[in-house]
């Protein structure tokens, strides 16, 4: 038997919503000639904020099965098998080294080519508490955690809070490879990561 609840977005967007055990969600657009029920990988960025609007900070308006619009298709009562095994996630492309030079050329300085960087995300407290939700994105970087910490300290106050997260990174064999050590909320990629690093290197390179 599973928990199945209904949900309109209308504040946020044109969509209502079937959580089946407050994690397989489905949507449908009520703007939709031909509205039909869609599932939201759990693996998306988007799934992460339509789960946080409806369970974390209360933006979706619950309602019943019978207040769903009747031009929508019966909602989903089980679990589809595509929802259960997912299909693997697209392949991403490597990051070549010879398109990051400067950063392929500071990795050249260290030993096995390879150090440990410091990225600093960005968290609007407004948006966490009483907005769309808890998101933190890449904000700067710096190669030392004590100039990381006291950016933060520095920069934060009652509306806005930044987070350290170390990075190593590493030429392997003709890419470079980003190993983030994310927590939950986190969205930030490694592209992101590379091109705040050749940002910080143009500014410290005479």
């Amino acid at each position: 038997m599973h928990d199945i609840e209904y949900y309109d977005d209308s504040w946020d967007s044109s969509c209502f919503f079937v959580c089946i055990d407050k994690y397989y969600i489905f949507a449908a657009d009520r703007k939709s000639k031909s509205p039909k029920w869609e599932f939201i990988d759990p693996r998306g960025i988007r799934w992460d904020a339509v789960h946080q609007r409806i369970y974390r900070n209360g933006r979706a308006d619950k309602v019943s099965k019978e207040d769903l619009p009747e031009n929508f298709p019966p909602p989903p009562d089980s679990i589809p098998p595509e929802a259960i095994n997912l299909p693997p996630l697209p392949k991403e492309t490597p990051l070549l080294a010879e398109t990051y030079p400067a950063v392929t050329e500071y990795l050249g300085t260290f030993q096995n080519h390879s150090v440990e960087i410091y990225v600093v995300l960005f968290e609007d407290l407004y948006e966490s508490e009483l907005g769309d939700g808890k998101f933190h994105y890449p904000d700067c970087i710096f190669l030392d955690e004590a100039t990381a910490e006291a950016y933060c300290n520095k920069s934060k106050n009652e509306n806005d809070a930044y987070h350290i997260r170390t990075c190593r990174i590493k030429v392997n064999g003709l890419a470079i490879l980003c190993e983030l050590s994310l927590q939950s909320f986190d969205h930030v990629t490694d592209w992101e990561v590379l091109k705040l690093l050749t940002e910080k290197l143009d500014e410290i390179t005479p």
